[in-house]
């Protein structure tokens, strides 16, 4: 890989990462809105809020960070990248919460780079492809 590759990689990423900053500030946003205020049924809420906000991100990545058209196999494909993203998660959670001594807070935080890791180059793949 070369110097011109990496650096389109890392604005990649940069992009991927500021469409995540604004997917966590709108999802914490709505429930909030939907639970503390509209009082929404907890788990309707979650359940919609994360499937709506996920086809929020495919939008916002697939236009502003990978440049890529629309295909239906394209958002079933992200919305998988995302349900992965989350195994693994829960997955390290577990790993790490046998051998880390942390609060659970704190390892939430230490599966945050692998998950994110792991969402953007699978969506990479997802969006090189269509």
């Amino acid at each position: 890989m070369n110097f011109i590759n990496i650096k389109k990689l890392i604005l990649l990423f940069s992009k991927f990462s500021l469409v995540g900053v604004f997917m966590t500030f709108l999802s914490l946003s709505t429930a909030y809105i939907f639970l503390e205020i509209l009082h929404t049924p907890l788990f309707i809420t979650y359940a919609l809020n994360y499937l709506i906000t996920i086809f929020i991100s495919y939008q916002l990545n697939r236009i502003f960070t990978f440049k890529a058209r629309h295909t239906t196999i394209s958002m079933i494909l992200y919305y998988f990248v995302y349900i992965t993203g989350m195994l693994l998660g829960m997955l390290l959670l577990w790993i790490f919460k046998q051998f880390l001594p942390f609060r659970n807070f704190i390892l939430t935080l230490c599966v945050l780079p692998f998950t994110m890791a792991s969402n953007f180059f699978l969506s990479k793949l997802v969006f090189d492809k269509v």
